[in-house]
Order: structure tokens, then sequence, then C-alpha cells
């Protein structure tokens, strides 16, 4: 791996999934003491698709089989000490098939669970982009092009 390679950005794909009962599918990391929910999602790998990258990282962190609907928005967040750089691809799925389970061997995830989208902006969720996500579920996501959200490193 190059020195170029070491220091790129991390480019990772989130999952915006809303279901008929307005529920928002969230993952609850631990990390330290502090717990926190994210969008299902991961690292993009090399050759992969930013639709193929959703529809594994929905399966491995939850079991479930889903739909690619579209991207929807990017956001990119770097550490305040420079040490890491994240790249963030936000894309719409729907859920096809499955019952929902924690499938990844990683220790940080604690819960996998759709929450009610009246009790998102309580919570915390990282990046912070619950208001950009209530607004667009408002709106059916029909905003024109790619948003470009801004997610300071939290």
């Amino acid at each position: 791996m190059t020195a170029d390679a070491i220091n790129a950005p991390t480019i990772r794909v989130s999952l915006v999934i809303i279901n008929e009962k307005q529920e928002i599918l969230l993952v609850k990391h631990k990390k330290k003491n502090r717990e926190y929910w994210v969008l299902p999602g991961g690292h993009l790998e090399f050759g992969e698709t930013v639709e193929e990258c959703a529809l594994r990282e929905l399966k491995e962190e939850t079991n479930l089989d889903g739909e690619f609907v579209k991207t929807i928005a990017i956001s990119e967040s770097i550490a305040p000490d420079g040490s890491r750089h994240i790249m963030n691809i936000f894309t719409l799925v729907t859920v096809k098939d499955g019952s929902i389970k924690i499938c990844s061997d990683e220790d940080i995830i604690m819960e996998v669970a759709y929450l009610p989208l009246s009790k998102l902006a309580s919570e915390v969720v990282y990046p912070d982009v619950k208001d950009f996500i209530l607004d667009g579920y408002k709106n059916n996501w029909s905003f024109e092009g790619l948003k470009e959200l801004k997610t300071p490193w939290s």
C-alpha cells in the first residue's frame, strides 16, 4: 500500500431505510463509554459499486435483504486532529425480506432496531443528519440532484 492509499479518505455508504410504520432502521454503537446510533452501512470496497456496497452492508449488519432506490446525499467529516477523513454516501434503500438480527462480529454493535421517526430528533445519531432525513422523508425525497450535507466531526 502506498502512502497515498494510507492517507486516503475512507468512503462509507450509509443506508436510509424507513418502513411503512414511519420508523427508521438504525444501528446502535458503543465505543468506550459512549452509545450512539448510526445508519446501517460501511466501507465501500475496491471494485464495488455504491449499490452493491449498500445491499452487502445491509445483509452483513442486519440480516435483511434490500432494494437500492437511489443515492440521495454526500457528506464529508474530518477529525479535528486530522487523523480520520470520512466521505459518506447516503442511499435510499427499501427492505424486501428478512428478519432483523445482528450479523456483524464487530463488538461495537449493540443493537439493530427500527425507531419511530417522531423520536429521531431526540436521539444521538452520527453523523448528525437527522434534519436532512426528516425533511427528505416529509418531502418524499423530491429534491433536485444530490445533496451535499455539512457534517462536522462529532
